[in-house]
């Protein structure tokens, strides 16, 4: 964790039980809890800042932002257009568990969209769960032997992997 972010939870942190403390004394001690207020808000501040410059960090590297984020998606694409193309269920269920883990570390990836955009994190988000809950209930289906199931919610797992990226590419 970088120094500000680990700064502004600290002051998070101490601001929250020095306000806690301030306002359940009897009467309230209101200058301890304004003062707990602004501790809060620095360390809100300082995390943010933090959180943005991590960001950055990650994108310079390549290892993180949204290049990161389309190479993961493509990939995820190309391979569940080729699962769709397997007939045998324990093989396209194999794969399809492949898949899955590699979009494991997606949601985490993408954490820092937040900060700059909340609504553009919340779009991206709610497609990728949208896709993600298609792609576990195909696994779900070929594990119980519904071919017919598992086929339909892989093709709307595809979709919503597509409209993922098309998301993605927006925020651009």
């Amino acid at each position: 964790m970088e120094m500000k972010k680990l700064i502004g939870n600290i002051m998070l942190t101490g601001g929250l039980i020095g306000g806690a403390i301030s306002a359940a004394r009897i009467p309230p001690m209101w200058g301890g809890v304004i003062g707990s207020l602004i501790i809060m808000g620095v360390g809100i501040v300082l995390r943010r800042r933090g959180e943005k410059e991590e960001l950055h960090r990650a994108t310079q590297k390549g290892s993180g932002g949204i290049q990161e984020l389309e190479r993961i998606l493509t990939k995820a694409i190309e391979d569940v257009g080729e699962i769709m193309k397997i007939e045998e269920h324990n093989k396209v269920r194999e794969s399809l568990s492949k898949v899955l883990e590699f979009l494991d570390g997606f949601a985490e990836k993408a954490r820092p969209l937040r900060i700059e955009s909340l609504k553009a994190y919340g779009q991206l988000m709610t497609a990728f769960s949208r896709a993600e809950r298609s792609l576990n209930r195909a696994w779900s289906a070929y594990a119980d032997g519904y071919e017919g199931e598992g086929r339909t919610y892989l093709e709307f797992g595809y979709e919503g992997l597509k409209e993922t990226l098309n998301t993605l590419k927006s925020i651009e």
